[in-house]
């Protein structure tokens, strides 16, 4: 079709909506290629925000991971150390318990000896006895005391758990003595000691609770003579 204008100038109409036509679909390409390319750049910032979550939760896991070896060497070191500390003070008190024997003399020291023997054995019989007597006497005692110390442990337990602190506090003992004291009573079986709290805290055990059950009754089986006698 072609359109004759003023001015003798001839315009094909065909021409002109072909060229509309094609100026529309470049503008409709040149913004799906602009909406394409922004479609593109998000999800390149989604990758990289997804990229840069997964290396900051591998960093939080491996300092996790570290942290917790950390602590389990350190749980590992104190458990050394409250080891080490026992036997420090098992090599501080067990040198003063040694008794010294005398060394045995031989059979000729003995005949050098024989004469001034027959003299001095009465007397030194008659001496020796007292002393005998004072230190099963003194045993007897300290045996008792450290029997009433530790049913008074005993009963401190029962009414909670406890730390080798508290019960040093309680007692009125050196750290030492009360240290003895508690590893006495683990290895009898008595209390039992709890490795994941730090300090460790020590438990009274089923046979803890049957000695002070046992406690409680000697003295009524220790009144009824008295009763009968009555």
């Amino acid at each position: 079709m072609i359109l004759d204008l003023p001015l003798d100038i001839t315009v094909d109409l065909g021409i002109v909506i072909l060229g509309v036509l094609f100026y529309a679909g470049g503008l409709v390409t040149v913004m799906a290629l602009r909406r394409f390319r922004e479609s593109v750049k998000r999800d390149n910032n989604n990758n990289n925000y997804h990229a840069d979550d997964a290396v900051v939760e591998a960093v939080v896991l491996e300092y996790t991971r570290r942290l917790r070896d950390y602590d389990r060497v350190i749980a590992e070191m104190r458990t050394k150390l409250d080891i080490v500390e026992v036997k420090t003070t098992q090599a501080f008190v067990q040198p003063h318990l040694i008794v010294q024997q005398p060394a045995p003399m031989s059979q000729q020291q003995q005949q050098q000896q024989a004469p001034h023997a027959q003299y001095v054995s009465e007397p030194v019989t008659v001496t020796q006895h007292p002393q005998a007597v004072t230190a099963s006497a003194s045993a007897e005692a300290e045996g008792s005391q450290n029997n009433g110390t530790i049913d008074y442990i005993l009963k401190l337990l029962a009414d909670r758990p406890r730390t080798s602190r508290e019960v040093q506090h309680a007692i009125g003992r050196t750290r030492e003595h009360t240290a003895r004291l508690m590893k006495k009573l683990h290895e009898s079986g008595l209390v039992s000691r709890d490795v994941n709290s730090k300090p460790f805290r020590y438990n009274i055990t089923e046979a803890g609770r049957t000695r002070l059950t046992k406690e409680k009754q000697q003295p009524s089986a220790a009144q009824a003579p008295e009763i009968l006698r009555q």
